[in-house]
């Protein structure tokens, strides 16, 4: 065996009889990659020198990673070789951190903002060619970029107007026939004058482009056009970036080859991007690690970067593919002894669990940490796959009610007698929200609804301080906070870009569902059932580990990959963590491997129709009302709160036990002057009894 620095292109001093334990990890079940365990090289000159001198008590430069190789036959592999210590005369510790384990080392303290310093985007050198870059990204045809209306938190401090800021709003300026209003979206009051549903025709611009006045806390503020415009970068151009700065080519996978992915974008929240000019790649992206990013797509679709690091090639294993393909090699003539399976017991089983680290913030009343326990309080809750949230129907009087109880954010947990395996995804869901104006006519209120669009919470600045009219001082905005990775389906709706975590168009009328995938987790096409059901059925069912040792052959140590099946005597299994020896005698080392086979009886997670109940019932509840007229007798006998309002009545699931008994049966009493005299003698009255109630029938 050998040893060689690659920087020096020179061999180590070895001792006869060097060893070296390599531990190959699966990244589904472990947090950290391949690697070594410690080993001490002889603090000869030679090794000293290669080193650095690590043992000198004057050093004053920080210890590094060296890149090397290790070779030992046919096996050869290029790593990382990281000093542990070292002692004058005595030894070098020293470990390898191996392909995952090599590429996971090197990103963990590089933050995303740094792979792109100064970088700017090309072509971009004035407020003017900045907004030009960002109008062309309105087709969506970028492979870098993409662009779409998001909502802001509304911090004017005005009642009227619009209920959030927004950023990237783009649409035809037109002045209403009561009021001169500058309508900036892809959508148009009632009272406005004729529309061109032509977005991109004359007159059509971002409403940013030009100067405008806007409010905080009460407070105008002048801002030069340019501000509240930002694009989006795209997830998988920021991918190649990340680990093409590592010296990593990442190869054509499931996000480059799949709709709604391949348009996926990275949102960001700052409102002045380009006012100075240019654009910062690095305002673009999220304040985080690389390690962090990584992590968002490792959590959110159980998947894994594996990197092969004597071609500098990553590429992306999905465990659901695993488990779907054929094992890759059979280890029954590698196995010296017997195995030894270790069971679990009932209690062991564990159920998923997945939630975001963050979540922007709501105006629900009430909160659910499991789905069992929302239905216990909403026995009609339903989910809605069209916004990925979850409502409940009620009644007043004999109107339906929808009344929202989870948002698209909700957590999946089922709840249940099972332990919960938590998957925390460090990333922040944008929800949708309804953007609405309110405004007066003749004295009178009304708000007019323009449509649910992506809500990502507060703005932040990184660029500019705005100044407030009429007065010669600046201010700047809040510190732009660390905001966690949002993630963001990009597409067309009848030409106008817009952008999504729902796999329905809910800029189209009929909502029709135009993806296979969600971004939100629950559903039947939310992030568990297209990514996650095939691990959550192996914790509720399988994952027994079983240690055997092996004794493989030097293709094997050089071939087998962590993530891959495998056969023992017929049954299939996962590695954990595999293990081998190089250099020295070859001996069997015992290895860590999961089962992979159901036990019965199967349990399985439910899906949320199924645990959901009202999603699958056979009956509904509709309103009843009977207006009937009564004399003064039984409306003066009624009591005093006679001209009750209706309160809003929220019916247990419908079933055939409550078909012909009405339910929730409330009265009101009216009355009502039928005509009138010169004298109070001569008025006539009319009363009247009002009754509802909720009737159950058949679908």
């Amino acid at each position: 065996m050998k040893i060689t620095n690659l920087e020096k292109s020179e061999d180590y001093n070895l001792r006869p009889g060097t060893q070296i334990q390599i531990e190959r990890t699966n990244p589904f079940f472990n947090d950290y990659g391949e690697q070594t365990a410690p080993l001490e090289l002889p603090a000869s000159e030679r090794n000293r020198r290669l080193l650095g001198f690590p043992d000198s008590f004057g050093r004053r430069v920080k210890m590094s990673p060296a890149d090397v190789t290790i070779q030992d036959g046919e096996y050869f592999a290029q790593c990382r070789q990281v000093v542990l210590s070292a002692q004058y005369g005595g030894g070098i510790s020293t470990s390898f951190y191996v392909n995952d384990g090599s590429f996971y080392s090197r990103i963990q303290n590089i933050r995303l903002k740094d792979i792109f310093g100064d970088e700017c985007i090309p072509g971009v050198d004035s407020v003017e060619k900045g907004i030009e870059f960002c109008r062309r990204l309105r087709t969506n045809s970028s492979d870098e970029y993409g662009i779409f209306p998001v909502l802001l938190t509304d911090d004017s401090g005005d009642k009227s107007g619009m209920n959030y800021k927004v950023l990237n709003a783009y649409g035809k300026e037109q002045v209403l026939k009561w009021k001169k209003i500058y309508e900036w979206w892809d959508y148009q009051f009632p009272a406005a004058t004729a529309f061109n549903p032509d977005m991109d025709g004359e007159g059509c611009d971002f409403y940013n482009a030009v100067q405008r006045t806007e409010y905080v806390d009460g407070i105008p503020i002048t801002l030069k056009p340019g501000y509240y415009i930002s694009p989006f970068i795209r997830a998988n151009y920021l991918l190649r970036r990340v680990f093409a700065y590592f010296g990593y080519t990442l190869a054509d996978n499931f996000f480059t080859r799949t709709d709604p992915f391949r348009k996926m974008v990275v949102v960001n929240n700052v409102m002045d991007t380009l006012v100075n000019g240019r654009i910062k790649v690095a305002d673009l992206v999220p304040d985080c690690t690389c390690a962090d990013f990584i992590a968002v797509f490792r959590r959110k679709f159980c998947c894994e970067f594996t990197s092969d690091e004597g071609r500098r090639t990553a590429d992306i294993v999905f465990l659901r593919d695993t488990l779907d393909e054929q094992p890759v090699a059979d280890l029954t003539h590698c196995v010296t002894g017997e195995p030894t399976l270790a069971y679990k017991s009932e209690k062991d089983y564990k159920r998923l669990t997945l939630s975001p680290e963050e979540k922007v913030d709501t105006d629900l009343s009430d909160s659910y940490d499991d789905l069992d326990s929302m239905v216990k309080n909403n026995p009609c809750a339903y989910f809605n796959p069209e916004d990925g949230a979850f409502y409940k129907r009620g009644f007043s009087g004999d109107y339906e009610v929808i009344t929202k109880i989870g948002e698209a954010s909700q957590d999946y947990n089922t709840g249940g007698s099972l332990e919960a395996k938590e998957v925390k995804i460090p990333e922040l869901m944008p929800e949708f929200r309804m953007l609405s104006y309110k405004g007066t006519v003749d004295d009178a209120e009304f708000t007019y609804d323009m449509g649910q669009f992506l809500y990502i919470g507060a703005y932040k600045s990184l660029n500019s301080k705005m100044v407030i009219a009429g007065k010669d001082k600046e201010e700047t905005s809040e510190p732009a906070s660390r905001q966690k990775t949002m993630l963001a389906f990009s597409y067309l709706s009848a030409g106008r870009p817009e952008g999504t975590i729902s796999p329905h168009d809910l800029s189209d009328s009929t909502h029709p569902r135009i993806f296979d995938y969600a971004l939100y987790y629950n559903g039947p096409q939310g992030i568990f059932e297209r990514f996650y059901r095939d691990y959550d059925l192996l914790l509720r069912n399988s994952l027994h580990d079983m240690k055997v040792k092996l004794l493989l052959s030097q293709s094997q140590k050089q071939n087998l990959p962590s993530t891959a099946k495998v056969v023992i005597r017929g049954v299939p299994f996962l590695f954990n963590k595999l293990k081998f020896t190089l250099g020295g005698k070859d001996e069997p080392v015992e290895s860590d491997l999961y089962t992979v086979t159901l036990m019965e009886p199967v349990s399985e997670a439910p899906a949320v129709s199924g645990q959901l109940k009202a999603m699958d019932a056979r009956y509904r509840w509709v309103g009843r009302e009977r207006v009937t007229e009564v004399g003064w007798d039984e409306y003066d006998g009624s009591g005093p709160d006679k001209w009750r309002t209706f309160v809003t009545v929220y019916p247990p699931l419908p079933s055939a036990e409550y078909v012909g008994k009405p339910y929730g049966r409330q009265v009101s009493y009216t009355e009502q002057q039928t005509r009138h005299g010169t004298a109070f003698r001569h008025a006539k009255y009319k009363y009247t009894r009002t009754e509802v109630w909720l009737e159950c029938v058949p679908l």
